[in-house]
């Protein structure tokens, strides 16, 4: 094809390819720097649930020595 021996446009798809293959690295780098532990995330909403809890609790019984400050 004719196309293919124009510079330019032989510029344009080198640096789409480059492009993507930098934006795959990345992609790869940043899911390997967070990994997805169930586990971790399970205590997590645990402790979420717990001060959501612990927070209408308060808001039904407040207490003086927090009502002073």
């Amino acid at each position: 094809m004719q196309l293919f021996k124009h510079r330019i446009f032989q510029t344009v798809l080198f640096g789409l390819g480059v492009t993507l293959l930098f934006n795959v690295i990345g992609y790869m780098l940043f899911i390997h720097a967070f990994p997805k532990d169930t586990e971790e995330e399970k205590h997590i909403k645990q402790f979420e649930h717990v001060r959501k809890v612990r927070a209408e609790y308060y808001e039904k019984h407040p207490h003086e020595e927090l009502n002073e400050q």
